[in-house]
């Protein structure tokens, strides 16, 4: 796979690139609801760079704080065709963003914040979409997070409200044949989450170690994701880690079913090689 190939040229009126790249928008750490561009997987455990698409972009810095973030990206049709536009201003309090535009075939309005206080940093985003092929609204997507730096020590959590998901384990199947989920807006099948990140590297750089859990309150189910990585220097490095599940089992009886999310994803455990050049 090729995850970047673009061409980029800088002028008066702002950054146009185009060509594949990657694209970042929002503020969440564990539940991204605002990276509808080329999202990142937090179950892909053998990714380490976020893949690119296809797009034009155009960043512009209108005047002092303020940055506008334009995007076209082709999704192999006329009609997948999606389009945004997104206004951040960074104050002295805090950092806002709004955005709006064309998402395979949903219209969506994204809003954010992120406020730091003292060693705090409060943070919320929300999704707002309407289906264009049903002409409803749908239900919002929303996180509230909360973020401790301590030096070497960081320390996450967030609150995530998924409305592409299901309230009952019974009701999985259809989620995962929702084209939302198929196209990565969400990786999560149920409503209401609560994840955190623990990460620590000391002074050298050169070890560090992390800690992710997420855990559906419906089931309930939970993942853990210990990763301890080396870094050896010369762009080479060394990590170990695992996907550590609980939760019920599926049932796969004569009609299979669901009992829980993370029940039905076992135990991981791997070593990962990364050489950049």
């Amino acid at each position: 796979d090729v995850d970047r190939l673009s061409v980029t040229v800088y002028s008066g009126l702002g950054d146009l690139t185009v060509g594949r790249q990657a694209i970042t928008w929002g503020i969440s750490n564990l539940f991204p609801v605002s990276d509808l561009w080329a999202q990142f997987s937090p179950f892909e455990l053998d990714t380490e760079e976020k893949p690119g698409i296809d797009a034009v972009r155009l960043l512009s810095y209108p005047g002092e704080g303020w940055e506008l973030d334009a995007v076209v990206a082709d999704r192999g049709s006329s009609e997948d065709l999606s389009a945004g536009l997104r206004a951040s201003l960074t104050l002295p309090w805090a950092d806002l963003h709004m955005a709006g535009g064309k998402f395979w075939h949903e219209m969506m309005a994204l809003v954010g914040i992120s406020a730091p206080i003292d060693v705090w940093k409060v943070r919320a985003e929300v999704v707002l979409p309407y289906d264009l092929d049903e002409d409803v609204a749908k239900l919002p997507r929303a996180t509230l997070g909360l973020d401790w730096m301590g030096g070497e020590t960081l320390i996450s959590g967030e609150y995530h409200f998924n409305g592409v998901g299901a309230t009952d384990a019974e009701d999985y199947a259809r989620v995962l044949g929702d084209p939302r989920f198929a196209r990565g807006e969400s990786y999560f099948l149920g409503r209401h989450y609560v994840g955190g990140v623990v990460s620590w590297a000391p002074g050298n750089d050169r070890l560090g170690l992390a800690l992710s859990g997420l855990f559906n309150l419906q089931d309930p189910s939970s993942a853990f994701t210990p990763v301890l990585t080396y870094d050896f220097g010369q762009s080479t490095r060394l990590s170990a880690g695992a996907l550590v599940t609980t939760g019920d089992t599926p049932f796969l009886g004569e009609v299979p079913a669901f009992r829980s999310e993370y029940g039905s994803y076992g135990d991981l455990f791997f070593s990962r090689l990364s050489i950049y050049f």
